[in-house]
C-alpha cells in the first residue's frame, strides 16, 4: 500500500511504500534491516515516527537512502543491491575438497575426519591414480569459472606423489577447459620437505595448517599418532615457511574445553607468528570430537564468554597498533559494511554452501555435500564420480533436499530475525545435534552463536567509537 509524505518546504507529495523490515532492539535503539542487507539504527522517537507513517524530511531521505522505505528513486537500486549480495547463487560449485587419503601421522582429540581416519600404514585407503583422474574430470564439469581444489584429510603429505600427481593432472584437463583454478593444501606440515616446499611454492599451492595456541594448549588437543605432543614440530616448519618466503600461511584452531582459560595467550600466539587473522573456532560434535565431547567439550556460554574476552583483547590490541583481528568478525563486517557477501560456505544465507558451493570427494571417489559432510555418507553421500556427474549429482533429490533443508527462508524463527539477511543454517551440524537436517532454532548451537555475534558487532558499531574505528579498519584490510 502506497503511503503519501509531503514536503512542506518544497511543497511537494512523494509516494513511498515500506520495505520488508526486521526488528532487533539494541540497548536504546531500533535496527532494522531489509532483504537486500541495508540497514539502519533508529532512536525511540524516529521508529515509532516510521511505524506510524510521520516521517519529516531527515528521517524520509535517511529511510530513502538506506532502502528502509521503497520510492521510484530507490526501487532500481535496492533491487540491484539485492541481486549483487546474491550474486554466488547463480554460479557452479567452486570448491571442491580432496581427500587423497584417509591416513594421518597425528591424532588429535577433535578431529571431524576421525571416525574415518587410519593409521599411517594402512595404504589401503589411499586414492588411487584412476580415482584421482576420474574426481578431476568430475569437478570440470561445474559450470563455475573460478574454482578451488583443496587437500584435506588425513594428512595429503603422506602420498607426496599424489599430491604433485592431482595438482599437475588437474592443470593438463584444464587446458581445455580454461578456469581460473587455484590450489590449497591443509596440512599439519610435519612431513614437510624443502624440495616439496620450493616445488608447492612453484606450482603455486597455498597453504594452511593448525595452531591451537601456545604450546602447553596446543599439544593438549595435537600429538602424534604414537602419543608424541606435535607443537614442536609444527612451529619449526611454520617458522621454515616464513624463512623460504611463504609470507601468507593460513592457520586455523579449534577451541576445546582446554583452550577456555587460555583467550589472551592464543591471540598472542598467532601475534608472536605474524598472523593478523585469527577464527576461533567452535568445536562441532562430529568425529572424535563428539566420542570425546566430556573431556573436551563445553556449554555455548562457555564459548561465548571465551569469544568475547579474545575479540575484546584484540581490539585493545590494535588500538595500540598491533594488527590482528577475528575472522567472524570480519566476516559479519563484510556482509553489513559492504554489498557484496563474502561467500563464506559455512557462513551464508538463504542458502548454506553445501552441494551448491562445494563438494568433496573420498579416497574411493564417493561424492559429499560439504566437508564436514564425509562424516554420514548415508546422509550426505551424494554417489560416487566412477558413475555421476556433475549435473546428476546436482539435480538429485538428495541434493536438492539437502540443498532445501539449509534455506533459512524457510524456517519461521529465522524469517522473523533481523539477522536474516546476513545469517546461514547447516544441515550437517543440525543433524549431527538434533538427528535432523531440519533444525529446530530455539536450542540450536548455531543460532545462538550467530545472534551474539552480531549483536556484539552492532553493539561496539552504534556505542563504542574506539572499537568502530578499529572495526572499520578490519573491514578495509580483509584478511
Amino acid at each position: 500500500m502506497a503511503i503519501y509524505y509531503s514536503n512542506k518546504s518544497r511543497g511537494a507529495r512523494t509516494s513511498f511504500s515500506p520495505n520488508n523490515t526486521r526488528t532487533r532492539k539494541i540497548r536504546d535503539k531500533y535496527l532494522l534491516t531489509t532483504d537486500q542487507g541495508s540497514w539502519i539504527a533508529l532512536e525511540k522517537k524516529e521508529y515509532d515516527d516510521f511505524i506510524n507513517g510521520r516521517l519529516d524530511s531527515n528521517l524520509f531521505e535517511n529511510l530513502e537512502k538506506r532502502g528502509i522505505i521503497i520510492t521510484q528513486n530507490n526501487l532500481k537500486l535496492i533491487t540491484e543491491d539485492y541481486r549483487k549480495r546474491l550474486n554466488y547463487l547463480f554460479r557452479g560449485t567452486s570448491l571442491h575438497i580432496l581427500t587423497t587419503t584417509k591416513r594421518c601421522n597425528l591424532k588429535c582429540v577433535y578431529c571431524h575426519s576421525a571416525v574415518a581416519s587410519k593409521i599411517a600404514n594402512e595404504k589401503e585407503y589411499d586414492m588411487d591414480k584412476k580415482t584421482a583422474k576420474k574426481t578431476l574430470e568430475f569437478i570440470f564439469q561445474t559450470p563455475e569459472k573460478v574454482i578451488t581444489i583443496e587437500f584435506q584429510g588425513g594428512e595429503t603429505l603422506l602420498r607426496e606423489d599424489l599430491f604433485k600427481y592431482v595438482v599437475k593432472e588437474a592443470k593438463k584437463i584444464n587446458k581445455k577447459h580454461n578456469k581460473n583454478i587455484r590450489f590449497a593444501l591443509v596440512s599439519n606440515l610435519t612431513l614437510m620437505t624443502d624440495e616439496l616446499l620450493n616445488w608447492i611454492k612453484k606450482e603455486g599451492v597455498s597453504i594452511c595448517t593448525s595452531l591451537d595456541g601456545p604450546k602447553e594448549l596446543h599439544d593438549k588437543n595435537r600429538w602424534f599418532e604414537g602419543g608424541k605432543a606435535s607443537y614442536d614440530e609444527v612451529t619449526s616448519q611454520i617458522k621454515r615457511l616464513k624463512e623460504k618466503g611463504i609470507r601468507h600461511i593460513g592457520m586455523l584452531m579449534v577451541t576445546t574445553k582446554y583452550s577456555l582459560p587460555y583467550w589472551k595467550e592464543i591471540v598472542d600466539e598467532y601475534v608472536k607468528w605474524g598472523q593478523q587473522s585469527l577464527q576461533l573456532k567452535y568445536i562441532n560434535k562430529l568425529g572424535f570430537a563428539d566420542l570425546a565431547w566430556k573431556q573436551i567439550g563445553y556449554t555455548m556460554d562457555e564459548f561465548l564468554d571465551f569469544w568475547e574476552k579474545s575479540v575484546d583483547y584484540m581490539i585493545e590490541l590494535n588500538k595500540k597498533g598491533i594488527k590482528i583481528q577475528e575472522r567472524f568478525v570480519v566476516l559479519i563486517l563484510k556482509k553489513i559494511l559492504t554489498k557484496f557477501d563474502p561467500n563464506f560456505l559455512d557462513f551464508r544465507g538463504p542458502t548454506c554452501g553445501a552441494v551448491a558451493g562445494q563438494l568433496a570427494y573420498d579416497h574411493k571417489g564417493d561424492i559429499f555435500s560439504c566437508d564436514e559432510g564425509r562424516m554420514n555418507k548415508e546422509m550426505f553421500g551424494l554417489g560416487n564420480v566412477k558413475d555421476s556427474n556433475y549435473e546428476k549429482v546436482l539435480s538429485s533429490e538428495k541434493a536438492q533436499g539437502i540443498i532445501s533443508a539449509s534455506i533459512i527462508d524457510n524456517n519461521i524463527m529465522c524469517d522473523k530475525c533481523a539477522y536474516k539477511p546476513w545469517c546461514g543454517l547447516c544441515p550437517v551440524i543440525s543433524y549431527a545435534e538434533q538427528g535432523n537436517i531440519l533444525p529446530k532454532i530455539s536450542n540450536f548451537s548455531l543460532h545462538k552463536l550467530h545472534e551474539f555475534q552480531f549483536d556484539y558487532v552492532f553493539e561496539k558499531l552504534l556505542f563504542d567509537k574506539e572499537a568502530r574505528k578499529v572495526l572499520f579498519s578490519w573491514a578495509s584490510n580483509w584478511k
